[in-house]
Formats: C-alpha cells, structure tokens, sequence
C-alpha cells in the first residue's frame, strides 16, 4: 500500500473504517484495521518471537539431549541411593569413586575450556 499525504499517523487507527476510506484504500484496509485491532492479533503479537526460535532444529536437538541425559542421570543417582541404602559398605565403593571421577572430569573439562577459551570467536547458543 502506497503512503498518502493526507494521512496523520499521530491519529489512532479507529474501530470503524468509514465509506470514504475504504473507497479511497480499497477492502485491504478494512481487513487491515480488523486485524490489528483483534484481541487475537494482541496475544499473539508476543509470540511471534519465540515461536520463531522453536524452529531452530539445532534447539530440539539440544532439549532432546538435556533432557535424555537428565533421565539417565536422575536413574544413575536413585541407582546409587538405592545401592546405599541396601548396602552400607556400598557407600566406600561407589559413591565416594564416582565423585572423585566427576571432580577429576570437572578440572579437566575447566582446564581444556581455559585453554580453547582465546579460540572460540562465537558461541552457538
């Protein structure tokens, strides 16, 4: 649509598109102010951004992979509360190593991101 001259954009669009405006504009107008003065239109308008990221496949891939990797490791930890519990001495045998191997993981991953740190320009998320 073409800009007019005569319009004021300081005006509010109105409820109601009169005769004369819809001759002069045509019915796309008309459709035009219907649309944006829908209470629809006005929670969706928010959205639109968001609805635009959910298309990201590399977003989905990324939710699908925290949210398996939660999985296993809400059972990984039930496993060894449940190994506690039925087992006193499993306390020294299980736990106390699979926390030590976390802590070593850790320092290492820290350590390998401190040193590639300078290299990454961007980060994908």
């Amino acid at each position: 649509m073409q800009s007019d001259p005569q319009a004021h954009p300081e005006i509010p669009v109105p409820d109601h598109v009169p005769d004369e405006l819809i001759e002069r504009y045509g019915a796309v107008a008309r459709r035009t102010v219907r649309r944006s003065r829908s209470s629809r239109r006005a929670l969706i308008r928010p959205l639109r951004p968001v609805a635009a990221s959910l298309r990201d496949p590399d977003l989905w891939l990324f939710v699908l992979a925290v949210f398996t990797w939660s999985i296993v490791g809400a059972g990984a930890i039930g496993a060894l509360v449940y190994a506690v519990l039925l087992l006193p001495g499993a306390l020294e045998i299980l736990v106390v190593p699979l926390v030590a191997l976390f802590g070593a993981s850790l320092a290492v991953a820290l350590t390998w991101a401190k040193r590639r740190a300078p290299d990454v320009e961007t980060s994908t998320f």
